[in-house]
């Protein structure tokens, strides 16, 4: 009987995550546009059979334009996720957050609020404010490069292998955003979030980020922080599979740990943990690809390759 879906790893995470998201929307269907939310989710799931049927019938030609947009496709997906993740724990919480004991345990490590004292100290030269806000920025950048070079280098189960170990970490972290709240220092200190960027001037990145960030809902994913857990998974797929980039990703991955504080989106103490969750998410990632993939093509995956579908 022929094959009428090729899911690849990935779809299969990407179908659970748009499953998950639509039924934790249907639970709270009587608030605002959630079952719309929900219907949106539910869409993305045929979006993603879509790609799997079209795969399934030899439609897609390696290398090609649509053969990349099957590939990552998820990645589109990430914003949304991220961001509904939020509204749902904000609902399931009712606005409620465990910033308080972050806020006390930052002042018994350092005796002062860093993401307060960062701005308060540097926020006058405008260089380093653009700098700081270019590599907020490059957070999307750098989650997408590993698997985009190794993708246009046409090693396309290494591409295929890299975007799973980040979409999964990803979906480790919604969960857990769900299940325990903080909202970060930029909503729970007052003074920050009186100011939300006004003391913080550049040039074309400060008006690009304090335009995203000024509508952006963002309370309730601080800890741990994602930017600092995935740009240092991301970070070792370079040093595993592209060391040569090294020089650029090293730097640019350093300056966005800084960022996270400097613009008080982050407690300090969200980015030693968000180091620390790194062995677990990255050990879970990847011993849940090699299961799927053993599902996928039947047979046992070493480090540098997995299966032979257009969809690697």
């Amino acid at each position: 009987m022929k094959q009428r879906f090729r899911l690849n790893e990935v779809d299969r995470v990407a179908l659970i995550l748009n499953l998950f998201f639509a039924l934790m929307h249907l639970v709270f269907a009587g608030r605002g546009d959630n079952l719309l939310v929900a219907a949106g989710f539910v869409a993305g799931n045929a979006i993603v059979l879509g790609f799997a049927a079209l795969d399934a019938r030899g439609r897609i030609v390696r290398g090609s334009v649509l053969h990349f947009v099957r590939t990552f496709y998820v990645q589109l997906f990430y914003t949304a996720y991220f961001m509904r993740v939020i509204v749902l724990s904000q609902m399931v919480w009712g606005g409620a957050s465990l910033d308080a004991f972050f806020y006390r345990l930052e002042e018994a490590i350092f005796g002062v609020q860093p993401a307060v004292l960062l701005p308060q100290t540097f926020g006058h030269l405008l260089v380093l404010n653009e700098l700081i806000y270019f590599a907020y920025f490059a957070f999307y950048l750098l989650l997408c490069a590993p698997s985009w070079l190794l993708f246009l280098q046409r090693r396309y189960a290494q591409a295929q292998r890299c975007l799973f170990v980040i979409t999964a970490s990803f979906a480790v972290l919604y969960v857990w955003y769900l299940l325990f709240p903080v909202h970060g220092p930029k909503y729970f200190i007052p003074e920050l979030h009186a100011r939300w960027y006004s003391d913080l001037d550049g040039y074309l990145f400060a008006g690009l980020m304090r335009w995203i960030f000024a509508d952006a809902n963002l309370a309730g994913a601080a800890v741990p922080s994602s930017h600092v857990a995935v740009s240092l998974i991301a970070l070792i797929l370079h040093a595993r599979y592209l060391p040569r980039t090294l020089w650029v990703v090293v730097p640019l991955t350093l300056l966005l740990w800084v960022s996270t504080v400097y613009l008080y989106a982050h407690y300090v103490v969200d980015v030693l943990l968000g180091w620390a969750v790194v062995p677990p998410l990255f050990w879970f990632s990847t011993v849940l690809f090699r299961r799927i993939n053993r599902c996928v093509t039947g047979r046992a995956v070493d480090s540098v390759s997995a299966g032979h579908t257009v969809s690697d």
